[in-house]
């Protein structure tokens, strides 16, 4: 945000005074209004829990969340960090900023109700539970994690389970991982690396939104009669950290761990 300051002389026998910098006007960009869908917990959601939260917010100028706290709690732990999470990222309406009271609004976040969610098992097949990995001498076929995004090879209207549980870094933050299957070739498979930062410790900064850091790509193959799978990897972090992504997919999927060459 860049604030130009205007400065008003004003015109009078003795030396000139300053107007007040509160005259001043700022030209201020303000993001649109959004509103973040709130990650249904898998455990819940395999119980066909729901749950309704209240979550409080404050906000600023432009209405991005600055500060949030459960008003009132679904009574299951796992809703109420998800919608935590979720109004943080909100920015609200002007309507929606009317509303407040003290400063504060209320926004009521939903899980299950109308549409339960039921995570489904990834469609892996059992010819590749004991694969060997090969890193694919095929090049990965998007430039940055952006131009995946853009092409959305693994858009469907399913959710699965996630490969991986979810993992908290102190330093990195919550990690998220999923395994999707392509949305045209059944014998690739893409997977996706997430990570939710850290809250900022000023209540009046803006949440940080989530970065995919890390995408990669599982290509199921035979060779000589052996089940393969070519993985190929594109990662956004520092260095060190992609090596050990690296290593630690090379490792295998839960269901389907490494081969030994």
């Amino acid at each position: 945000m860049i604030d130009i300051l205007f400065a008003l002389a004003l015109a009078m026998p003795a030396p000139p005074v300053e107007a007040p910098a509160a005259a001043a006007t700022a030209a201020v960009e303000c993001p649109a209004p959004r509103m973040v869908q709130p990650r249904y917990p898998v455990k819940e959601a395999r119980a066909n829990k729901t749950g309704l939260v209240l979550v409080g917010a404050r906000f600023d100028d432009c209405g991005r969340v600055t500060e949030t706290r459960v008003d009132k709690s679904s009574g299951i732990t796992a809703f109420d960090e998800s919608a935590l999470a979720s109004v943080a990222a909100y920015v609200l309406s002007p309507g929606q900023r009317e509303k407040a009271r003290d400063g504060w609004i209320q926004a009521p976040v939903k899980f299950g109700g109308f549409r339960t969610v039921v995570p489904v098992s990834i469609p892996w097949p059992r010819s590749h539970r004991r694969p060997m990995y090969i890193k694919d001498d095929e090049p990965f076929p998007f430039e940055s994690i952006q131009a995946f995004q853009a092409a959305a090879p693994d858009s469907g209207d399913k959710v699965y389970k996630p490969p991986y549980a979810m993992g908290r870094d102190p330093e990195i933050g919550l990690i998220h991982t999923s395994l999707v299957p392509d949305a045209r070739d059944p014998s690739v498979f893409w997977f996706r690396y997430t990570v939710q930062p850290p809250r900022p410790a000023s209540p009046t900064a803006p949440p940080p939104e989530n970065i995919r850091v890390g995408v990669a790509r599982y290509r199921l193959v035979e060779e000589q009669g052996v089940p393969v799978v070519r993985l190929a990897i594109l990662c956004e972090r520092s260095a060190d950290e992609c090596q050990r992504l690296e290593a630690f997919l090379f490792e295998g999927l839960p269901f389907a761990k490494a081969r030994r060459r």
